[in-house]
């Protein structure tokens, strides 16, 4: 049984699977249940993602065990997120969902597959510092830390930042 990442088409079938899990891993993550629920209100509900379905510069790319979603995450090209980083054509993953660190070995390995495929010069992800697993997976991949704005002071985790020049 292998693992690949490929991309998802948001449909009513895996958005409701979607949202199930981002509730379950941020409920795991920050490890207080209504913190976990509305982070992934704001960020992976069913509403939010079918907004996203239309806007073409945010992809959602999946990790599957055969036929089975095990992970997902969404790489975001466009250039209001992505502009200020030194880079000409960044890309961010973010919204990491998963459960397993080789489905998340998966996810980012082919998300810069296609960072490099479609000529992006850098790939930064925002990870709460309570998530040891991705930050030691990305620092394992050379990524490296950056300074980061944070865009709003809230009541969630502090962020820090790493970036991996393709």
């Amino acid at each position: 049984m292998s693992k690949i990442a490929k991309f998802v088409v948001i449909i009513n079938d895996n958005v409701f699977w979607m949202e199930d899990k981002a509730v379950q891993f941020y409920t795991n993550l920050f490890k207080e249940k209504e913190l976990g629920e509305k982070y992934a209100e704001q960020h992976l509900s069913k509403k939010e993602l079918f907004r996203i379905q239309n806007d073409f510069s945010i992809e959602i790319l999946m990790a599957y065990l055969d036929e089975t979603p095990q992970a997902y995450l969404k790489l975001d090209s466009s250039r209001i997120l992505n502009e200020n980083l030194g880079a000409s054509k960044a890309i961010n993953l973010s919204e990491i969902v998963y459960f397993d660190e080789e489905d998340l070995k998966a996810l980012i390995k082919r998300a810069e597959e296609i960072a490099s495929q479609r000529k992006h010069d850098l790939i930064w992800v925002s990870a709460f510092t309570v998530d040891t697993a991705l930050i030691d997976i990305l620092r394992s991949l050379n990524y490296e830390e950056f300074d980061g704005k944070e865009s709003i002071e809230d009541q969630y985790p502090k962020r820090i930042y790493f970036r991996k020049k393709m």
